[in-house]
């Protein structure tokens, strides 16, 4: 019995440390530092290299919502070009989301398989719709901060074709982790404006 109690405990700590961790250095550099020091301690070169590793892992971990988002607005209001940051955001999600896609389409056996059944209705549903089905693919990307892993590994499952999921949400990532960036920076100004 007590070594159950360990066990849960120890999926607990696993599960919420990247979140207390995250959230401690946000403290940290709301009350410590600014922005612009983060960009300088950690270099402009390194800080588009940083914000695609951190996008890449909200991509591979799946469900777990790495919050790469506050970096990218930490990096934006610290002076860094949105567009190339964006830029390298969206190819690290898109990376990580490739690899859950192919972690549904291989591992899809191992599903039961009624949650096989159900995924695979819904794709065949959709077929009488690829149109609209991308449009939703991307809007989900380009609207949401919402990891695209339940899009990614359900169409892996359905074995529904790579490109016409990854190119849609390529496209919406791009654009939502570009107007992130340059959104951080309009809003970020107008703080100041009015609070100073």
């Amino acid at each position: 019995m007590n070594n159950v109690k360990k066990k849960d405990w120890m999926r607990v700590f696993i599960s919420t440390a990247p979140f207390l961790f995250f959230a401690g250095i946000s403290i940290y550099f709301y009350f410590y530092s600014s922005p612009e020091q983060l960009v300088e301690w950690v270099g402009v070169e390194n800080s588009y290299f940083l914000i695609f590793v951190l996008a890449l892992l909200g991509g591979l971990t799946t469900f777990s919502g790495v919050p790469y988002h506050l970096v990218l607005i930490t990096l934006a209001i610290g002076g860094l070009d949105p567009l190339p940051l964006g830029l390298s955001a969206a190819v690290g999600v898109i990376l990580g989301d490739t690899t859950s896609y192919f972690v549904g389409y291989s591992g899809g056996e191992v599903m039961p398989s009624r949650v096989q059944r159900i995924v695979h209705r819904v794709y065949i549903y959709t077929d009488g719709y690829p149109k609209l089905l991308q449009v939703f693919f991307f809007s989900f990307a380009a609207l949401t901060p919402i990891s695209n892993d339940f899009i990614v590994i359900s169409a892996g499952i359905a074995k529904y074709p790579f490109w016409k999921v990854m190119i849609p949400l390529a496209f919406g990532n791009l654009i939502f982790n570009i107007t992130l960036a340059y959104f951080a920076i309009r809003a970020y100004g107008l703080l100041q404006g009015v609070l100073l």
